[in-house]
Formats: C-alpha cells, sequence, structure tokens
C-alpha cells in the first residue's frame, strides 16, 4: 500500500504578497473547494516574513473543478494569522484564528514581563484565541467568540482575552459536539481542550491535554475514540499522538509517530487514514505524508509520500486536507520554491495536491 500524487495546484501565488503559515480547506456536498488563506504586503526583501504582520488578510478563494482554477480572492478578516476553518455536516462554516494586538511601544514595555510580548519584529501583544460562524459560505459571518477559562491563564491586558493561539481544527464528533484544540504561550506551552454543544456559538473550557505542546489537529477514529496530531515544542521536533476514550477528559502520554510538524489527517475510503505534515529541516523543506491504519497506528512497510522537497527556507508546509467525491485527497499547504529564489526571498505562495492511494 502506497500513496501517489495525482495532480499539483497552484492555489494562489502573487509576489507582492507574502502568504504565510495556516492555509485551511473544506469541500461542500456538490464537491466544491473552498480554502482560506492568509497574505500580506511582502517585505522579504528586506529579510522580514510576514509573521504576525498587523494587516494580515484572511481570504477565502473557489473552485468547482478539483483544484485547477480557483476565484479571485475574497477578503473575509483583517489583523489574524492562521485561519482554521471546517464545515460542519449542516454546512455552516466555522472560522478560528489567534491575532496579536497592535500597540505603541508605551504599552508593548509596560507588557514586556507578560507573556508573548514584544516586536518580532512588529510590536503587539497577545489578544487570544476567536471562533466565528457562517451559515452564507462565508459571506457573512457572526460576531467572534472568544476561548477562555483555562485555570490560571489570565488576559496580558484587561482589554483583551486570555492568551491562547490555535493552529488545528474545528472537530465534529459523531455525537455532534465540536471541540478544538488551543494552546497557551507559556514556556513551555500546553494544549488544552474546548467544547460547544451548540454548533459552535458558545464555548467552553474542558480539560489540559498535554505539557510541551502546541499546535494540535483532532481527529475521531471509527470506534470514536479521540486523537490528536501534536506539534512539540522543544525536543525532536516530531508529530506526537495522545488518545482520549473518555470523550477528551483525559489523555495518554504523547507518543512520536514521524519527524515533522504541525500535521492533518483525514480517513481515506478504504478506512486508513493519511497523515500530511511539514518537513522544515536542514536536509529538506517541504510537505510529506504518510498512511495510518484505522486506529491510527503506523503501518509496517508503508512508505513515506514526498509531496514537496524543493523548498528554498524552512518557511513551508502548515498543511491541511479534505476528501474529494472521487476518494482523493486533496492536501493544501503554503511553500517556497528553490527555482524563484534560493533564500530566504522566495516568495511564499499556496499550493495544493491530490494524492491516491494505491
Amino acid at each position: 500500500m502506497s500513496l501517489r500524487i495525482v495532480e499539483h495546484h497552484v492555489v494562489y501565488k502573487n509576489p507582492r504578497y507574502y502568504c504565510g503559515p495556516g492555509p485551511a480547506v473544506v469541500i461542500d456536498a456538490s464537491g466544491d473547494l473552498t480554502v482560506a488563506f492568509r497574505r500580506v504586503p511582502s517585505w522579504l526583501e528586506f529579510g522580514f516574513s510576514g509573521h504576525w504582520h498587523p494587516a494580515t488578510e484572511l481570504c477565502l478563494t473557489r473552485s468547482s473543478d478539483g483544484g485547477r482554477s480557483w476565484s479571485p480572492p475574497q477578503v473575509f478578516l483583517g489583523g489574524y494569522q492562521c485561519p482554521c476553518l471546517t464545515r460542519l455536516r449542516d454546512g455552516t462554516l466555522v472560522h478560528s484564528t489567534h491575532r496579536k494586538e497592535l500597540v505603541p511601544e508605551a504599552i508593548a514595555n509596560a507588557c514586556r514581563q507578560a507573556l508573548d510580548a514584544g516586536d518580532k519584529p512588529w510590536p503587539g501583544i497577545h489578544r487570544g484565541t476567536a471562533i466565528w460562524r457562517s451559515e452564507d459560505e462565508g459571506v457573512t459571518w457572526g460576531e467572534p467568540v472568544y476561548l477562555d477559562g483555562v485555570p490560571g491563564l489570565e488576559p496580558l491586558h484587561p482589554n483583551l482575552q486570555a492568551p491562547l493561539a490555535v493552529r488545528g481544527n474545528v472537530l465534529e464528533t459523531v455525537g455532534g459536539t465540536l471541540l478544538i484544540a488551543a494552546y497557551g504561550c507559556e514556556d513551555p506551552n500546553n494544549v488544552y481542550l474546548f467544547q460547544s454543544g451548540d454548533s459552535g456559538r458558545t464555548w467552553r473550557y474542558q480539560a489540559h491535554m498535554a505539557e510541551d505542546f502546541n499546535e494540535t489537529f483532532l481527529y475521531e477514529t471509527e470506534q470514536t475514540e479521540l486523537v490528536a496530531f501534536m506539534r512539540r515544542w522543544s525536543g525532536d521536533m516530531s508529530v506526537c499522538l495522545t488518545r482520549s476514550s473518555d470523550g477528551g477528559n483525559t489523555w495518554s502520554t504523547p507518543e512520536p509517530v514521524c519527524k515533522g510538524y504541525p500535521a492533518c489527517a483525514v480517513r481515506l475510503p478504504s478506512g486508513r487514514v493519511l497523515l500530511a505534515y511539514g518537513y522544515r529541516f536542514d536536509d529538506c523543506f517541504g510537505v510529506r505524508a504518510r498512511l495510518l491504519s484505522a486506529d491510527c497506528e503506523s503501518i509496517e512497510g508503508s512508505e513515506e509520500c514526498v509531496i514537496r522537497d524543493d523548498g528554498a527556507v524552512p518557511d513551508v508546509g502548515y498543511p491541511e486536507v479534505c476528501l474529494l467525491p472521487d476518494g482523493r485527497a486533496f492536501v493544501v499547504y503554503y511553500i517556497n520554491r528553490r527555482q524563484d529564489a534560493v533564500d530566504g526571498k522566495a516568495p511564499r505562495f499556496i499550493e495544493a495536491c491530490s494524492i491516491a492511494e494505491d
């Protein structure tokens, strides 16, 4: 058993814009794709990426031909970072992301001792993580609902919310509960689970998942066991896996799955699971994937699929995945290419590929 790349597609590429971490993809009942991504005017020629830039635009683009062509970007939110998009079974779009609040130097200095305050290079302090709902395909969105309630995790300023960030998904369980894993900006990072029983209108803190981890993707097996694929905060930078058999109240000790980060997963028609992840190491910059069993266990003899290995710098990856009507997996990610430039000036853009299981 193996994975085979069928097609590569450029979703959005414009040298004037830096398109950074965090594209997401969903599919509707008719097979139309929607990709959310972020962009900001590019300052790469001066040595600055667009991470945490206060002028970041979050955009939606759509494809009705399996990813071969895409609509012009529709800006739907400004000032936020990684867009995480989920389509619920009733068609509602749920979007989650975080931001830093742009502040003058005096406020930044006053909060310098607080968690995650600084310039990096744009001055700001962490605002928190919010969730929006749209019932009209992203044309309009409801008011944001901020995640809160983690014991001991206080806002960095009275005008802000708890310093939580998110890169992952909202999981709609078989029972209809929505779950999301967000991480605190402590040192080391901690991952926390939140749940909603009303389709994302309100959220409450549920449990602490793990220490020394951050960006987390949630998955539910056919046996309704919860699985979380987590990025390690320190150490060997591997994708790690933790499990919960009680609805997310308690979690096993995370164990490594493979080298790479962060990750996403989708169930294939065979019942096996495709795991895709960024590969950001000195030997190669790109995106990879592998097969796991239906229970998210490693499969002996299963080969790693190299989606991209031609990145110029490690500012790549952050894949998200959905399943096409014909059973192929559609993986979207951000990338840079050595053919454009051999250093950090290589434009960052949004690309995708379709993958079949042989």
